[in-house]
């Protein structure tokens, strides 16, 4: 047993295939809870789709998506958190999870965004997303519709 005084060597963050991009919270009141997340808890407003109900908030190095929700959806359910990965290898990471007994969706193509994406769940049901940009230049970490 590992003795819990005893600090653990950080992880090769180098080796991850994985990226958290952000995390996304649904609600139900899109508005005021992109309101109370940029003037009460003082995040920055890098992206908002009033259309799709989408806010993407910069919280220093981490981010954090908003969707808005409506009635009889999953924002009234027990699901209300997505994490979002960016990986570099979409296909392959979808293979990989497949050959590890996970189902995994087909991958989405957003051209107007220039992204791929795939959905999975995790066991207990909690959502989370798996993206690669299709244009390599903004691999850097940059929001779906900022150039």
């Amino acid at each position: 047993m590992r003795d819990p005084t005893k600090a653990t060597p950080p992880a090769n963050v180098a080796d991850s295939r994985l990226d958290l991009f952000m995390t996304v919270l649904r609600v139900i009141d899109w508005r005021a809870q992109v309101n109370w997340y940029t003037e009460t808890l003082g995040l920055a407003l890098v992206l908002r789709d009033e259309v799709n109900q989408f806010a993407f908030l910069a919280a220093g190095a981490g981010r954090v998506g908003l969707q808005g929700g409506r009635k009889n959806s999953s924002v009234e359910g027990r699901c209300k958190t997505r994490l979002v990965f960016q990986v570099r290898d979409l296909d392959g990471e979808r293979e990989r999870l497949i050959g590890r007994k996970v189902e995994v969706g087909l991958p989405i193509e957003n051209k107007a965004e220039a992204y791929r994406e795939i959905r999975l769940h995790d066991p207990e049901g909690n959502s989370l997303t798996l993206f690669a940009w299709s244009d390599p230049a903004r691999s850097q970490g940059e929001p779906p519709g900022q150039s």
